[in-house]
């Protein structure tokens, strides 16, 4: 009998964060010293975790900055989020938000020069600069549909999706591990494709099926030594 292939989880977590008000008081060579502690604490984790940077500032009231972590080993990037908090000028950073979800490889057997880590398919996850992300709670009557009506509905929202070549969109399972059932991730390379999409998929019949969608956050893809200058 033939063997079924064993999926990959790989477990992502999105962290928002809020720079502290004391240290933007610092005098300029410890919020220097700190900020290169910070960031070589932050590289010298990027050999084993995937890591995209977000700058949030500016297009909302609660939140700086966005770490997006990817591992197939969660107790590890369970350790990395952690010490976020503890080096250099991590320790001036509040998280106010905080997803946890998990995507599943079709195939775990893929060729090593196929993915990044040893565990992520390339070109797949933070392709582009712009992206948006926000939970998804699915009210109670979508489980009450036939697999058949799921799928219909499901195709209208692909079918939405595919007009937009230069759009990617990830989705986390947070069943078990986290408040949401899921995450979305919808990245693109233009604003105006993100717009666009959105507001066409927010008009579709699966969003009736929909119970919580909200907070919705903008992030802009930067390297974190232009945010954390930015922010400080």
């Amino acid at each position: 009998m033939e063997k079924t292939k064993k999926t990959a989880n790989i477990y992502s977590s999105f962290v928002f964060m809020k720079m502290q008000p004391k240290f933007r008081r610092l005098i300029s060579n410890e919020k220097i010293a700190a900020k290169q502690e910070f960031e070589n604490m932050i590289g010298s984790c990027q050999e084993k975790v995937f890591l995209r940077t977000y700058m949030v500032s500016g297009l909302r009231a609660d939140s700086d900055i966005l770490f997006w972590r990817m591992s197939d080993d969660l107790p590890y990037l369970q350790e990395i989020c952690a010490r976020t908090f503890s080096t250099g000028a991590g320790k001036y950073l509040t998280p106010v938000h905080s997803y946890l979800g998990v995507h599943q490889c079709a195939d775990s057997a893929q060729p090593k020069k196929d993915l990044d880590f040893g565990f992520l398919p390339k070109d797949t996850f933070g392709r582009h600069r712009y992206m948006l992300l926000h939970p998804v709670v699915k009210a109670h009557t979508w489980y009450e549909l036939s697999d058949e009506e799921r799928l219909k509905l499901q195709a209208e929202r692909t079918a939405v999706l595919s007009k937009y070549k230069e759009i990617q969109e990830n989705r986390f399972i947070s069943y078990g591990l986290d408040e949401q059932e899921m995450i979305v991730e919808r990245e693109a390379k233009t604003l105006e494709d993100l717009v666009s999409a959105t507001h066409e998929l927010r008009q579709q019949r699966i969003k009736h099926y929909t119970a919580v969608d909200k907070p919705v956050f903008l992030c802009l893809g930067r390297d974190l030594r232009e945010i954390m200058d930015a922010i400080s």
